[in-house]
């Protein structure tokens, strides 16, 4: 067809013009003409507020992330070393426990 791709508004704008006569033109050419200007306008706002999102994201969220994860690291090296010298004793203890269960005398030969 003649009017591109849109195959289905060319048969209707086809036979609006068929019925009513070319005097219509001029009016669909404006709404055509305001349609596109507001396509246009969604499409720039659209690119503007994902510019706006990834600043918000870069400046906000992003050191906000990393704080999160420092303190939660720093918390866990706190506990850990809060606890190791419990969990060395309670692991020394083990380690003598199963070296005298290992070192038994065999039982005497018959």
């Amino acid at each position: 067809m003649a009017f591109g791709l849109f195959s289905v508004f060319a048969a209707i704008a086809a036979l609006v013009v068929l019925a009513f006569g070319a005097a219509l033109l001029p009016a669909f050419l404006v709404i055509g003409a305001i349609v596109l200007a507001l396509s246009l306008f969604a499409a720039v706002a659209g690119i503007v507020f994902r510019v706006i999102g990834w600043l918000l994201l870069i400046v906000l969220a992003l050191p906000l992330m990393l704080a999160t994860f420092g303190l939660a690291l720093a918390f866990g090296i706190a506990i850990l070393h809060a606890t190791l010298p419990l969990l060395l004793v309670v692991g020394i203890v083990w380690l003598i426990v199963h070296h005298h269960r290992g070192a038994q005398a065999a039982p005497p030969a018959r």
